[in-house]
């Protein structure tokens, strides 16, 4: 019997953990903040292998590249921080800033 009811109380602890049914809102921002960080990385591995080669002739990128990179990843953060709060606006906007600034080094880099 007390198996029986172990169980059924650990179901209930895990049906409470799942999460509820998202919002279009929050269901968008996931959505929104997945695409950006796909290809955030994508660009981000380009640009390392860039920089990999441009090692090997004893150059390196340009500052402004790296400026770009972490102002993305700062955005990436700011939105994920958002949608944590369930700030889904907010995140919103970091999303469009984190967007634009892919949009830069991606033409920086040769990149999509």
């Amino acid at each position: 019997m007390k198996p029986i009811l172990l169980a059924l109380a650990a179901a209930a602890a895990l049906a409470a953990q799942q999460p509820q049914t998202e919002s279009p809102a929050q269901r968008e921002a996931k959505h929104h903040f997945d695409l950006a960080a796909i290809r955030a990385a994508a660009n981000f591995r380009s640009a390392d292998s860039i920089d990999a080669r441009l090692h090997e002739d004893g150059a390196v990128l340009h500052p402004r590249l790296t400026t770009l990179r972490m102002r993305i990843e700062a955005a990436l953060s700011e939105a994920r921080f958002q949608m944590d709060q369930h700030d889904y606006p907010a995140a919103e906007d970091a999303l469009t800033r984190a967007e634009a600034l892919l949009d830069r080094f991606a033409k920086e880099i040769g990149g999509y």
